[in-house]
């Protein structure tokens, strides 16, 4: 066993039971005095460089409490920083305002190379936006990873991104059936003007919406067919007049919803659907529904 090795026991075991250790994805072991101190993104108390046979060593004491996602080699930065990306999501609240800063961190302590200026002004345009970066061994041209539906995506960088920004009042005016919710808007990200206005990135709003609309056919496939136990009133009323059930509510169904066709869905006539109508509306169905709306949109 290499002195490294020995020094990296020594100082696990001096640290206390909560010292974490951690081996980075180019052979960097760092000791932090816990795993919060770890996931805080704070600098540990140290950190050793190791070669391939330090490395087989260390792992093989099993004192090592997290290895990075990635080998030591072979890896494109982009490939680095989708990584690096997707572990800190798992292990962290995505909406933490530190987050950000922290992946750029093990960005830079991954060998990957940074553009702050270019990162910062980036920001201010979408606010999914974690860093702008130079792609490995590329000397001009750079990308930009950013959180789009909980994934991170790369993307080639010419000074702008191509975001568009939404406010509270654009999202509710330009989408509704479904509408967006507060409830929906609380698990995004955004940028907030000096006033307070909240900017948020539609293609954010587009992945809610349509999520939203294929629940809500879902939903209603599920409803399609239905079994009904009928009260003996209504059979009765029924065979009064020579028809079935089926062809009675049908019909019903053909007034209220104003259809006309395919069979059994015929609508009686414009007097028919009016008074359905209005029978709906008695009913209150509408006015409870706008209700719910506003308090969820509230």
């Amino acid at each position: 066993m290499t002195g490294t090795v020995k020094e990296i026991i020594a100082a696990k075991r001096q640290a206390g039971e909560g010292a974490y250790l951690y081996l980075r994805f180019n052979l960097l072991a760092e000791l932090y005095e816990s795993e919060e101190g770890y996931t805080s993104g704070r600098p540990g108390i140290k950190s050793w460089e190791l070669d391939d046979i330090e490395h087989e060593q260390l792992v093989e004491t099993g004192l090592i409490d997290k290895v990075g996602v990635l080998g030591c080699t072979g890896n494109s930065h982009q490939e680095t920083v989708e990584a690096i990306c997707r572990q800190m999501l798992e292990e962290n609240d995505p909406l933490d305002p530190t987050l950000f800063d922290r992946m750029v961190a093990q960005f830079e302590a991954a060998g990957v190379c940074i553009d702050h200026d270019s990162t910062e002004r980036a920001r201010d345009e979408s606010p999914n936006i974690i860093a702008i970066y130079r792609e490995e061994d590329s000397d001009e041209g750079l990308d930009y990873i950013e959180i789009l539906d909980g994934e991170p995506i790369c993307w080639g960088y010419n000074g702008k991104i191509d975001a568009d920004l939404m406010t509270v009042e654009q999202i509710r005016l330009h989408y509704f059936d479904p509408d967006i919710t507060a409830e929906d808007l609380a698990g995004l990200r955004f940028i907030q003007w000096g006033d307070g206005t909240r900017l948020y990135d539609g293609a954010d709003i587009d992945s809610i919406s349509i999520r939203k609309t294929e629940a809500l056919k879902a939903q209603r496939e599920a409803l399609r067919t239905l079994t009904l136990t009928l009260p003996d009133e209504f059979l009765l009323l029924c065979q009064s007049v020579n028809e079935t059930p089926e062809s009675i509510l049908s019909s019903f169904i053909a007034d209220l919803c104003s259809l006309d066709g395919p069979a059994p869905y015929i609508t009686s006539g414009s007097d028919e659907r009016m008074f359905a109508d209005e029978w709906f509306d008695r009913c209150g169905y509408r006015w409870r529904a706008e209700d719910l709306k506003k308090e969820r949109r509230s």
